[in-house]
């Protein structure tokens, strides 16, 4: 998305991609707030979206939407809740992360000025197609106001659905490894690959991480989240003496435990927290622990596959073509 604001040209700077933070706004009788974008803006002129700031270097993206919504919209805010991330690419070229956040209670009527934006409208659900919007935005307009208050991806994480998610993907990742033969865990699984044991011992570092840092998230307002590094943590394990299966299980549960507990301690507006990631803009605490259940998921497949390889007699290829990078 783009305004003024923009670097000339409106393209991603060397660090990649630009962040934006914009507003979904929804009046109590439900028409929804749309502006138009100049025609000197290279990316976008001349269609339509949602209003938004791009964030400067080192702002946080709630200081984005506030500064959007008091200085370009000339509104007071009030509730303000992270939506979704909506990816655009533009005419020019450039390509933008959008971190859509819903707006509710703010004060005044929205004020825009020409250096901003060509126009604004207020529009009931539905009508938005009259517009010519931004492609990605009609589309994900379509989904999102299809019922006002389910934005996102779905109804928001609560502390007992997310535990039992994390009970559910661990006795999936218990399973396949159950099934590998016992004589064989501790082996890796082709030269330089991992053991069905390093899995275990890798999923176990993979959840302390990730919990350590949705913690920073609610300790830490405007908290950048840090991607965990496999490839460090797969150096240091190897330079460790070979773990046992007992000791890396023992580790994976005690990390669980610990994770299960803090977990449902919290409540909604907590896991709703956000926090900023280099590469999908906006992220939740909610998302972040349920990433522990996914990721549980991916390498209960990378287990299938040294069985299934096993099985056959044959090698299941690169050990260490791990699931998908954790983030």
């Amino acid at each position: 998305m783009a305004s003024s604001a923009m670097p000339p040209g409106g393209l991603e700077g060397p660090a990649g991609p630009q962040i934006v933070s914009a507003a979904l706004m929804l009046r109590e009788d439900g028409q929804l707030l749309l502006v138009q974008h100049p025609p000197s803006d290279p990316d976008f002129a001349g269609l339509w979206s949602l209003p938004a700031q791009p964030l400067a270097d080192d702002e946080v993206a709630e200081g984005a939407i506030e500064a959007l919504l008091r200085e370009r919209l000339h509104v007071q805010p009030g509730t303000v809740e992270f939506n979704d991330t909506i990816y655009f690419s533009g005419d020019a070229g450039g390509r933008f992360i959008v971190n859509v956040f819903s707006c509710d209670g703010w004060h005044g009527e929205p004020r825009f000025a020409d250096e901003h934006f060509q126009d604004a409208a207020w529009l009931l659900p539905g009508a938005q197609d009259s517009l010519a919007l931004i492609p990605e935005l009609a589309q994900w307009l379509q989904e999102a106001l299809a019922g006002v208050d389910g934005g996102g991806d779905g109804a928001p994480f609560d502390p007992e659905t997310l535990v039992a998610s994390l009970a559910i993907a661990r006795r999936e990742l218990f399973a396949a490894f159950d099934a590998t033969a016992e004589a064989t865990r501790e082996l890796p699984s082709s030269p330089g690959g991992w053991s069905p044991v390093d899995v275990i011992a890798h999923v176990a570092a993979v959840e302390a991480y990730y919990a350590a840092e949705s913690r920073r998230m609610l300790e830490q307002p405007g908290h950048t989240w840090l991607r965990f590094n496999e490839r460090q943590w797969e150096d240091d394990h190897r330079t460790r003496p070979p773990e046992s299966e007992g000791s890396a299980l023992l580790q994976l549960n005690e990390v669980r435990a610990r994770t299960s507990a803090w977990v449902a301690t919290l409540d909604a507006d907590q896991l709703a927290a956000y926090g900023n990631h280099a590469e999908r803009g906006v992220v939740t605490v909610g998302e972040r622990l349920d990433k522990i259940a996914r990721h549980d998921r991916e390498h209960a497949g990378q287990l299938a596959s040294f069985e299934a390889a096993s099985s056959r007699s044959e090698s299941p290829g690169d050990g260490g073509a791990h699931a998908a990078a954790d983030r």
